[in-house]
């Protein structure tokens, strides 16, 4: 399961590098091309799927009621798997924040370039 979320994490980050240089293409050009504009929310939502998928994965990873019984057999077991989950958490939130912020600064200067675009 750790192995699943790991390489879904190593694809999110991919696709947001993706993200940002077409954003950046995007913003590059005085008028986007509609197939410009289709690709980026192509990509988009398969950012938003892949972290949908991330997070159940998350999910069934994380220590649950079952695993308080196996703490008192297994702690070394039970330590790990909340180790996993903990750092593979901290990672995913990394990666789900750098998207925001990516997103966030392309709709800000996007505005500001429609706002130029108008003085004009």
């Amino acid at each position: 399961q750790a192995r699943a979320v790991r390489e879904a994490l190593g694809t999110l980050e991919l696709k947001l590098e993706q993200l940002e240089q077409q954003q950046e293409a995007a913003l590059g050009t005085p008028l986007p091309t509609p197939e410009l504009k289709r690709d980026l929310e192509l990509l988009r939502d398969e950012i938003q799927e892949l972290t949908g998928q991330i997070r159940t994965r998350l999910r069934a990873l994380e220590p649950g009621q079952e695993d308080a019984e196996d703490e008192n057999r297994n702690t070394i077991r039970a330590r790990v798997k909340r180790t996993q989950h903990g750092a593979l958490t901290q990672q995913f939130l990394s990666l789900t924040g750098r998207c925001h912020e990516a997103q966030s600064r392309y709709r800000q200067r996007s505005l500001e370039r429609v706002r130029r675009q108008l003085q004009i």
